[in-house]
């Protein structure tokens, strides 16, 4: 009896000493906006003897919260890291570590949050080419998730300058706040002088002012972590008529 109690002694010691626990997250890098949240499933897998694993993480900022549903489970589970970023949460790209602990066995994982800017100014220039002086009235930018619509003008940021002569790229500058991330369908509006109603007295067409709306691009706007800010972005677009 005492020598089958040995023998049972030296096999549960070797299970625990083979327990081996993995551990493996369902991406490597996640980006998530200011004011915002996000997940990442965690799997744990364990080998061996069946004992409770804990999850736990350590993350390079005070100010982003996180939790793990479930936080302990035995032999291989699955678990949801729930991650929230204030809106304060300074932009950049965070170290985030994982720990699966059972015993002595003890596994990690890691991967990198990356903190965006939830407003992201733009500027740049738009060009209208047109073969006639064209005055920019505004450009407008509007979201194609929220269907939400942003427009540049004189007072929020559009600076025209037109110029004179034919085959010329009449021009503006542009400055406005779109939300990072997103896509945007982008109209300008102008107006151009089209040539109508033939006047005798000088022998020539008089200049007739015209009001267009016109579609140029669609633009996804994206400021990495630690930016808020995209400059020198040209829109632009041949008008022909």
């Amino acid at each position: 009896m005492l020598v089958a109690s040995l023998i049972g002694a030296v096999i549960i010691c070797n299970q625990l000493t083979n327990t081996r626990i993995s551990l493996s997250l369902s991406t490597n890098q996640t980006s998530i906006l200011q004011g915002n949240g996000s997940q990442i499933q965690v799997n744990v897998e364990s080998k061996g003897h069946s004992e409770k694993t804990t999850l736990t993480a350590s993350l390079n900022s005070s100010a982003i919260q996180f939790s793990f549903s479930p936080e302990t489970g035995k032999s291989s589970f699955n678990s949801t890291l729930t991650i929230n970023v204030p809106d304060l949460t300074p932009t950049a790209n965070y170290s985030l570590t994982i720990l699966a602990s059972g015993g002595a066995a003890v596994a990690s994982a890691s991967c990198i949050i990356s903190v965006l800017s939830e407003n992201v100014k733009v500027s740049g220039e738009i060009q209208v080419g047109f073969p006639t002086s064209v005055v920019i009235d505004s450009l407008q930018f509007k979201d194609t998730r929220t269907m939400a619509t942003y427009t540049a003008t004189e007072e929020s940021g559009l600076s025209a300058t037109t110029l004179e002569g034919s085959g010329l790229y009449n021009e503006a500058n542009y400055s406005i706040v779109l939300k990072n991330e997103e896509t945007y369908n982008v109209t300008v509006n102008f107006d151009y002088e089209g040539f109508s109603n033939f006047n005798p007295y000088y022998g020539l067409p008089t200049l007739t002012p015209t009001y267009v709306v016109g579609f140029i691009c669609n633009i996804t706007v994206y400021a990495p972590a630690g930016n808020s800010t995209v400059t020198g972005l040209t829109l632009s677009k041949n008008y022909e008529f």
